[in-house]
């Protein structure tokens, strides 16, 4: 089987991550398909769950997602019942985002869903090799280096 990714171009690492994240994208995409969710909701979502309510602007920062689809996507999130807006008790200028019991459930189910992409998708590796290549992701996506470069694109 030819590979995804063209040998002279996947000598260069970044562009090998771009052609592989579309892949897995897409891959992604059609997995959260069934729950009714993309991979924006998924993220606003597990981000939610993870840390309690916050506000838009400070779920957006915190996922990288652009305010306007950030709002889009609450919007959404509140059609399916999986988060909805409340005042902030202690400033009632402003809302905060807060993931419901389905939320929290759609969540776990996603996490079902990609945890079995994941096997899929990595099934040429060995254990210690996924092990490998996720600590390499995400030491990256921890260091500040990527992260400088991301916020240098937003100025």
């Amino acid at each position: 089987m030819e590979p995804l990714v063209p040998d002279s171009v996947a000598v260069h690492p970044g562009c090998l991550l771009v052609k592989l994240g579309q892949v897995a994208f897409r891959l992604t995409e059609n997995r959260l398909a069934p729950l009714g969710m993309r991979t924006r909701h998924y993220t606003l979502l597990k981000v939610l769950v993870a840390v309690g309510p916050l506000s838009q602007s400070e779920l957006g920062r915190r996922s990288r997602i652009d305010p306007t689809t950030v709002v889009a996507v609450i919007d959404d999130l509140e059609a399916k019942e999986f988060a909805t807006r409340t005042r902030d008790a202690t400033d009632r200028r402003r809302s905060l985002v807060v993931a419901t019991d389905a939320g929290r459930l759609a969540a776990a189910e996603a996490d079902a869903l990609l945890d079995g992409l994941g096997a899929e998708m990595f099934a040429d590796l060995t254990d210690d090799q996924t092990r490998d290549l996720a600590g390499i992701l995400g030491a990256i996506n921890a260091g500040a280096a990527l992260s400088q470069a991301a916020e240098n694109l937003r100025v």
